[in-house]
This record gives C-alpha cells, sequence and structure tokens, in this order.
C-alpha cells in the first residue's frame, strides 16, 4: 500500500470509519489506485502493508476492494 487515510465522517448514520488507501501494484509500480481497504480493522492498516484485491458487487457493477494480503475468498 502506497499510503492511505482513515475516513471517520459519518456519510449515513452508524456509518463505521473506513480506510481510504492508494495502492501501488507489484506489476505496474507507476500505476496506483484509490480505493478501499476492508477485511481487517482500521487500526490495523500501514503504509507498506501487502493487500490483494477483492470484488464487492453493488448495484449490478462489480467494484475492486483491497484485503490483507493472504485473506481473499
Amino acid at each position: 500500500m502506497y499510503t492511505f487515510t482513515v475516513n471517520h465522517q459519518q456519510w449515513v448514520p452508524g456509518q463505521e470509519p473506513y480506510v481510504i488507501a492508494v495502492v501501488q501494484l507489484d506489476e505496474q509500480d507507476d500505476l496506483r489506485l484509490t480505493t478501499n481497504v476492508v477485511g481487517c480493522p482500521v487500526g490495523d492498516v500501514h503504509i507498506g502493508m501487502r493487500v490483494e484485491v477483492a470484488f464487492t458487487a453493488c448495484h449490478g457493477f462489480w467494484y475492486p476492494l483491497f484485503v490483507p494480503a493472504g485473506r481473499a475468498g
């Protein structure tokens, strides 16, 4: 992971803080994606953390998210 921030602003009542990250791909290190990191507590996220892609469906579309390496499934 290249960098990240934790969003604490509740856009929907009851929304939990979530991670907004910039992920740099091993396969193309000059390509960076703005995305979310899920599947772990926000306090465990850190720069340099190894992540892998996972997908979630919403409104008929599939969106890439990232999870800590070894937790995709």
